[in-house]
């Protein structure tokens, strides 16, 4: 597994505006293409979005945002920018791999 951390530092007046684009253009795009959003959370000054998304692999990753970029609801993303202006200052994304040995952060699946 790999894991995606995008972050995104934001004027706090967008918040709301910025959540809507996600829930209606970036996160059924990603789902239906085989990402899996892990969380996604906004720090106390609402000037700084954070999301952790999961991979089985870097190619994963590729493989999905190509077919992303291909799809018709990344088109209307695009669309919907171009009316609504800028929703993010500027953003980042870094990869991350687990540094446990599989399965040591894990609850129990039953108890004893």
């Amino acid at each position: 597994m790999i894991y995606r951390k995008k972050s995104y530092k934001i004027n706090p007046e967008k918040l709301l505006q910025f959540n809507d684009f996600f829930h209606q253009y970036l996160y059924p795009n990603q789902i239906k293409h085989g990402a899996k959003l892990i969380g996604r959370w906004v720090n106390e000054s609402n000037d700084k979005i954070e999301a952790i998304w999961q991979y089985e692999s870097i190619e994963q990753y590729e493989q999905i945002e190509m077919m992303i970029r291909e799809s018709e609801l990344h088109q209307k993303a695009i669309e919907k920018r171009a009316q609504i202006g800028k929703l993010f200052i500027e953003s980042h994304q870094e990869f991350l791999t687990s540094t446990s040995p599989i399965g040591t952060y894990e609850l129990p699946k039953h108890n004893v």
